[in-house]
Order: structure tokens, then sequence, then C-alpha cells
């Protein structure tokens, strides 16, 4: 998966998705309420959300390139592989 931190999020569309703890106390994550995709996370101790980048309309910007990708190994062959560069301080 590439994920994208914000410090904050407006959802678009019908409604948010929906919330799931999946570490109580630590971790929640979000799935699409329509097909269950997992499309969002947060963690307490990062400040931000984590938004997972194929749901977002727009993934174009040149703030959403990847810099670090975890599970490589595991990655699906029909997305783009992450270049090799130096970890980031997140993830």
């Amino acid at each position: 998966m590439w994920w994208v931190g914000f410090e904050t999020v407006t959802w678009t569309g019908e409604t948010e998705p929906t919330w799931y703890e999946t570490f109580e106390g630590e971790a929640k994550r979000g799935f699409c309420p329509t097909c269950g995709s997992r499309v969002a996370a947060i963690d307490s101790d990062i400040p931000e959300i984590g938004i997972n980048v194929t749901a977002l309309d727009d993934t174009s910007g040149a703030d959403l390139l990847p810099i670090h990708a975890s599970f490589k190994d595991n990655a699906v062959r029909w997305l783009p592989s992450v270049p090799e560069t130096e970890h980031s301080t997140a993830g």
C-alpha cells in the first residue's frame, strides 16, 4: 500500500469511512462503507491521518511521490514499484 499523511482531512461524497479500532487505544483503520477497501489509518503515536493514495481522486501531485515501501516483496505487479530511497522517519 502507498500511504500519505495529512494533518486534516475533509471527506467528500456521501459518507466518511467506517472506522474499526484495530489495536485498542493505539490504532484504528477506516474502510469504505460500500466496498470494504481500506482507505485510512489513525495511529495514536503519529499526529497525522494516513490515507491510502489509491483512494484519492488525484494522485498527480509532486508531493505524493512515495519515499518508502513496506513489504516490497509482496507488492502487486500492476502498481509501479517504489524506487530505493532513504528511509523516511514515518513508518
